[in-house]
Order: structure tokens, then C-alpha cells, then sequence
């Protein structure tokens, strides 16, 4: 089915209700405002001036967590998220938030993610809090408690960085080296802007993973950030030139495929084709790039060949990321490469079609919400009485993390990125191979 505008998806709602299970707020509140429906029609009396802006319409759409959900449920494919960046947009037009908040926005979204050498620079700072002391001192004295619980919550589960003598650049080119010698094609990597800082590991092991199931890959080391969370937070100029400096990088290449391995960066990149649909110059160029994109258990599954893999008997569950399996519609391929791995035992997990929470840094701007959400899918987790619970998504990873710690389960389960258990897996198996 060809996807709705926004301005068509809002006149095409016919208030079946389809979307109600899907929606995490709904879920948690039981309140029709929180839903779907309940924003579509609040956006849409709002664009048509019929209400002016207020609080109220500004809270539903804040609490929105854009995760896609509903327009996979809905039969006739309403864009909620879109009408609802539509509503943010006009709101923004007439409500200014405070002087500070707008100066760590811009400080944030236009003079930081977009540069990756000053994430580089972060990354080297924050890897100096973690290990020179200050982060002892800091707990010592009790000046996170200045802070919010989830700003508390998302530092105590921050990845341990790599030194800056470890995070030297990516390989630009790595030549493909599966068992069969079956050579599956060519790819370029999508590094992403947060994951290339504190989950370097994870995009190594995605350059080896695609090398040993057949795939030449390459690094472009020019590309930026997607612009997700810029989009997300209302600056679309910025996201606009984000992806026009993606789409010029990459179209230079002659790949098969974009890859990413984070579900957020997948979708943003997904969207572009939606983001020039005004500048005919750019359209025909966003979509021939928007056609290459997949995610990396995607094309794993369908033209590549995973190596031998061997778990360590653990018991794991998979926490979906919501714009992997809505927008990017990979739903079933993580699991697919899950069940190849030897002496591993896997357990559905109940609801997982529901939003972790995270939703970039819905997390931090809506506390209370996410950590309700969040709470509600710990007790899902705990069902499964798993060891591991898989992602594959950065934020999805992050927000896990603060689950495992807010319900004290730090030393009996941990959180991983299907990429990095896969790579341990296959090395597992080549260790095992070796010693007979």
C-alpha cells in the first residue's frame, strides 16, 4: 500500500480503533487522549485552527513517542507520527520554549551531532570521566542527585569507552571472507553519529560480520549523523542537510546495499524519500538511496552467510526496536539469525511489540512515561527468565540497561547488541574449531 501524507492520513482515520493495543501510552494510561486516535484528532483540530495551541495538545503530542506502532496496526496506514511532527511544528510556530532549553537544543542538535570530530571529542571527555576518578568523585559527593532520576539512570549504564589510542578510524575497506568463499556482494556501512562514539565494538564487529558472510563492505568516512533526533525535536532544516550531505556520500559508491545496525538510524534513513517530497531536485536522489537501505540481519538472512556460531547455554529474549520492525519492516530476521546459533536457548518475549521507552531521548524529556513504560517491560523480561536480552538499537540498549539496573538485576542479566553476541558467538565457534 503507497504510504499517506500527513495531511491525507488525517482526513482517512475512520476511528476503528485498530491501533489501540499498539500504542505504549495508551497501554499505560488507558486514556483515549493518550492514544492514536485521541492525538489525530487533536492534531487535526489544531492544523485546522479550530483549537488554538495549549497545553494540553502540546503534553499529547510531547508524550507521543513516535514509535510507529499504530501505523503498522492501522488498516487504511495513517501516518500518526507524521501528523503529529505536523502539530509539533505549528505549535512550535507559536509557543518559544525558555531561553536555556532553546540554547542547549541548538548547542545539541546544530553545533554538536553533526559534527562527528567533536563527538570524537566527547567521547574522548567522557572517557576521562570514566576512568580517571572523576566519576568516583562525582558519586562521592552526591552531585548527580542534582539531576534528574533518568539523567541518574542513563549514566549509571553508559557504556565503558574505548581509550582514544583504541578508537582509531574504521577500516575504509574490508574485503569479503566467507567459509564458502560465496562472495554476496558489496555494502557500505552506516556508522552512525552515537553509535560510532560509545559503541564502537559494536560497528568493528559489524564490519566483520559482514566480511565473513560474504559481503565486501565499505567505511565512506565522510558521512554524518542521520538526523533522527533532530527531526524528531523539530529541526528539520538541520535534518535536511544532514541528509542531503548523506545522500552525496553515498550515492559516490557503487554498493549494493547501505547497511545499518541501528534500528533508529535504519528508519531516518528510510524516511528521506518522505523528507524531500517538496524539492523535486532531491526526490529521484533521496529515493534511489532510501531503495538501499537494510538493516544488518537483514541482508545477513537474505544474501549473506552467517558463520558457524556457538552460544555459551545461555538463555536470551529479544526486545525489538520499534522503528526496525514498524518502519524498516524487519521483524522476523534477528530471530531468524538468533536460531542459527548453537547452544543457545531463546524465549519469546510477551509483548514485545510494545515501545522499551527509549525513543531517542524521549527517555529524558518524558521521565515519568518512559519509566512506566519501561517498569511494565521489565516485568515482561522477568517472564522469560532470561540471561541476555537482545537489541538492536543504541537507545533500545541504553533504556534495557536502565530496566536491569531499576530493577536490581545487574548481576544476573545483561544487555547486548545482536551484532556483538553474534560476533562472540562465531568466535566461540572458531576457538572451538581450533582446539578440536
Amino acid at each position: 500500500m503507497k504510504p499517506l501524507t500527513p495531511e491525507q492520513s488525517m482526513y482517512t482515520c475512520v476511528r476503528c480503533g485498530a491501533c489501540r493495543d499498539a500504542c505504549p501510552t495508551l497501554d499505560i494510561t488507558g486514556r483515549e487522549a493518550d492514544g492514536p486516535r485521541g492525538r489525530v484528532l487533536m492534531a487535526r483540530s489544531l492544523l485546522e485552527d479550530r483549537i488554538p495551541v495549549n497545553a494540553e495538545i502540546e503534553e499529547q503530542m510531547s508524550r507521543c513517542l513516535l514509535c510507529s506502532a499504530c501505523v503498522d496496526a492501522c488498516p487504511v496506514n495513517v501516518q500518526v507520527p507524521e501528523i503529529v511532527m505536523l502539530a509539533k511544528e505549528k505549535i512550535a510556530e507559536h509557543k518559544k520554549s525558555p531561553f536555556l532549553v532553546r540554547t542547549l537544543k541548538r548547542f545539541f542538535f546544530n553545533h554538536l551531532l553533526p559534527h562527528p570530530r567533536r563527538l570524537q571529542f566527547l567521547g574522548h571527555l567522557l572517557w576521562l570521566y570514566q576512568q580517571s576518578g572523576l566519576r568516583w568523585l562525582v558519586h562521592k559527593l552526591g552531585i548527580l542527585k542534582l539531576f534528574p532520576d533518568s539523567a541518574q539512570q542513563m549514566e549509571a549504564v553508559l557504556p565503558d569507552l574505548l581509550p582514544p589510542s583504541e578508537r582509531k578510524p574504521l577500516p575504509s575497506f574490508t574485503p569479503g571472507c566467507s567459509e564458502q568463499n560465496k562472495r554476496a556482494g558489496k555494502v557500505a556501512l552506516f556508522r552512525g553519529c552515537i553509535m560510532d562514539v560509545m559503541f564502537r565494538e559494536t560497528n568493528r564487529h559489524s564490519i566483520e560480520l559482514l566480511a565473513r558472510s560474504g559481503f565486501d563492505v565499505v567505511v565512506p568516512d565522510d558521512q554524518v549523523c542521520c538526523g533522527a533526533l533532530m527531526y524528531h525535536n523539530g529541526q528539520k532544516d538541520t535534518t535536511l542537510e544532514l541528509a542531503k550531505k548523506n545522500i552525496e556520500v553515498f550515492e559516490k559508491l557503487d554498493v549494493d546495499y547501505i547497511i545499518s545496525n541501528a534500528g533508529g538510524c535504519g528508519a531516518m534513513l528510510k524516511e528521506y524519500e518522505e523528507l524531500f517530497r517538496h524539492e523535486p531536485e532531491w526526490l529521484e536522489r533521496a529515493r534511489a538511496f532510501c531503495h538501499k537501505i537494510r538493516d544488518i540481519s537483514e541482508v545477513i538472512v537474505e544474501q549473506g552467510t552467517l558463520p558457524k556460531a556457538v552460544g555459551n547455554g545461555e538463555t536470551v529474549t529479544y526486545q525489538p526496536s520499534c522503528h526496525l520492525q514498524y518502519v524498516m519492516q524487519v521483524k522476523r530476521a534477528p530471530e531468524q539469525l538468533l536460531s542459527r546459533v548453537a547452544n543457545l536457548h531463546y524465549r519469546p518475549l510477551p509483548e514485545s511489540n510494545l515501545c522499551c521507552g527509549s525513543a531517542g531521548i524521549y527517555n529524558l524529556l518524558q521521565p515519568k512515561m518512559a519509566g512506566d513504560i519501561l517498569h511494565k517491560k521489565m516485568g515482561y523480561v522477568k517472564e522469560t527468565s532470561a540471561h541476555v536480552i537482545i537489541t538492536a538499537n543504541p537507545g533500545c540498549l541504553l533504556q534495557m540497561k536502565a530496566g536491569v539496573h531499576s530493577e536490581g538485576l545487574q548481576n544476573s542479566v545483561k544487555v547486548v547488541h545482536i551484532v556483538d553476541l553474534l560476533a562472540e558467538s562465531v568466535e566461540r565457534a572458531e576457538k572451538q574449531a581450533s582446539t578440536g
